[in-house]
């Protein structure tokens, strides 16, 4: 089978750092690999499956496009995150047009809302219900059943008239099933000063007068626990310590010290890193903590809106809530709270129900297979591959590093460069026509125009 998927790249083969990083391969978040990573795994139950991936942000997705990808593959697989959102919902129209135009069958293998967390219902406040609505009808038309993230997309879909169990059905995050149904065991926690924990979230929120508490919280607990590290998830927070003035950047951040932040660009070294050199794992990226999750290591979300909260719910990931932290509050104090084993209760039955979803689609998976050595295509193509590790910053790598950098990532900046202007060019041109159109349309309505014109006609 030939599958074609919705993703930047690869998420089972690594590619080049610097081309990974400055052209942007993961859709503005290194979190968005781990689901497509999960997905590919299972799907990928073969020598003669295939798996190619689509960039729908960069791809025209235009008549042309569906003509060759009917004629390709024989299945179209579209994970998504949080499509339904009210800034960036171009792309679910975007899909909604394109698989009108497509003959063979599609799945969405998990799409969420994002919002606040308020007592609205999200369909009262969402501006583009009617986008949603022609987007789930038209994946409908060619698809059995839509798997959600969580209760509360759920919810939406129902406001909107669709069906729960017949158009669509919760199945949490599929990067929660990569290990099938069975998850590691959570080592112990036993913090101390020592303890090598990992702080999530995102920097731009410090600003925000709500997220100020948690901010002020993983500061202080920075401090309380010095042998800490900071994972990158934003892709320009990425660029940033691969190749630019990392310090100068963000120079009175304790979140930005030089020898704390890293970030990965590729899952295997991001679970492998987690599973060797992190206690604890704490902050409200739900795939920085799923990541932990996958190590086996303790992990606590803080869900700051919808989308995280209902993947943290459905799956039972320790959770800690905004309005019980503050600058007070000690990982000690949380540790104490929650059960990091609670994610092994029920996973056994979501992970046979998202089979069971797969199974609707129509999708052959590597649960439905025996294999020799009990070894599966992924295990094989991971043990061919030199996986790149945690990147650090450009300042605390080695001269060599820092060389092998900036020789591999000029060529690609500079055809970025170039690229760009020859956008800006087309652009020009076409708003130019635009102009022309315009002006010949104004003087064509003109009464100057019609009276002359009038005149010569009698």
């Amino acid at each position: 089978m030939k599958i074609l998927m919705r993703g930047a790249i690869d998420p089972l083969r690594p590619m080049d750092p610097a081309k990974f990083i400055i052209e942007n391969h993961t859709g503005g978040n290194i979190g968005n690999m781990i689901f497509t990573h999960s997905i590919a795994k299972t799907l990928l139950v073969d020598d003669d499956t295939t798996i190619d991936y689509v960039n729908i942000a960069r791809e025209k997705m235009d008549r042309y496009y569906a003509d060759y990808v009917n004629d390709t593959y024989d299945y179209f697989v579209i994970p998504l995150a949080n499509a339904f959102k009210v800034r960036g919902h171009e792309e679910m129209t975007k899909i909604a047009n394109f698989v009108k135009m497509l003959k063979i069958p599609i799945g969405v293998v998990g799409v969420g809302i994002q919002r606040k967390i308020g007592p609205e219902r999200f369909s009262d406040i969402y501006p583009h219900c009617d986008e949603a609505k022609n987007f789930v009808s038209a994946i409908l038309d060619k698809s059995p059943i839509i798997g959600v993230r969580g209760e509360t997309t759920a919810e939406f879909l129902t406001d909107l008239g669709f069906k729960p169990e017949k158009d669509f059905t919760v199945i949490g995050c599929p990067s929660m099933y990569t290990y099938g149904d069975t998850l590691p065991e959570i080592k112990p926690l036993n913090l101390s000063e020592s303890s090598r924990i990992a702080f999530n979230s995102k920097i731009e929120f410090e600003k925000l007068e709500d997220y100020k508490p948690f901010m002020e919280f993983t500061k202080k607990n920075m401090e309380l626990f010095p042998n800490y590290c900071y994972v990158q998830q934003q892709i320009d927070d990425v660029r940033m310590i691969f190749l630019e003035n990392y310090k100068v950047k963000r120079r009175k951040n304790k979140m930005y010290e030089i020898d704390k932040a890293l970030s990965f660009v590729d899952i295997p070294s991001w679970i492998e890193y987690f599973k060797n050199d992190v206690d604890f794992s704490i902050g409200s990226r739900i795939h920085g903590n799923v990541a932990s999750v996958l190590a086996g290591t303790p992990a606590v979300t803080v869900p700051f809106d919808r989308r995280v909260l209902e993947l943290a719910d459905y799956h039972n990931i320790p959770l800690i809530g905004f309005d019980e932290i503050n600058e007070n509050t000690t990982l000690y104090d949380i540790a104490e709270k929650v059960d990091f084993n609670a994610v092994h209760k029920g996973h056994k039955e979501r992970f046979d129900h998202y089979i069971d979803f797969l199974h609707k689609l129509n999708l052959d998976t590597i649960y439905d297979h025996k294999y020799e050595d009990g070894v599966i295509p992924y295990d094989k193509i991971v043990a061919e591959e030199k996986f790149n590790g945690p990147i650090v910053p450009f300042e605390i790598a080695d001269k060599d590093e820092q060389l092998k950098r900036l020789r591999a990532s000029l060529p690609i900046i500079k055809a970025m460069e170039v690229d760009e202007a020859k956008q800006i060019k087309k652009l020009q041109e076409e708003n130019e026509k635009l102009k022309a159109d315009l002006n010949e349309a104004v003087l064509h309505t003109s009464f100057f125009y019609k009276s002359k014109h009038a005149k010569k006609n009698k």
